[in-house]
């Protein structure tokens, strides 16, 4: 399994509206060939938040590149949010 983490920074003005879309999105991620779900974290203090989606391997995540570019520019802008990284790791222990 492998994981790609996207961290943000959303306005707090704007960050209950970023987490009423996460159904949304989370359907969308669901939608994507290869995917195992999504993860979102949010920090309520400072607006930042973190997603982690999962992939059954490699090649699902990779292939997912330009769907989840598309999606991370999508969902960021539409709350004035700002991606800070993008991070990719092999997911080596789970429940």
């Amino acid at each position: 399994m492998f994981a790609r983490v996207s961290r943000y920074e959303v306005p707090l003005d704007k960050l209950a509206e970023d987490i009423d879309g996460v159904d949304e999105t989370a359907q969308k991620v669901a939608g994507i060939p290869g995917s195992l779900g999504l993860y979102y974290l949010v920090d309520k203090d400072t607006g930042m938040t973190m997603s982690m989606t999962l992939w059954k391997d490699e090649q699902a995540m990779r292939d997912s590149e330009a769907a989840a570019d598309e999606l991370r520019a999508e969902t960021s802008s539409a709350v004035s949010g700002r991606i800070t990284s993008v991070e990719r790791y092999e997911v080596v222990t789970h429940p």
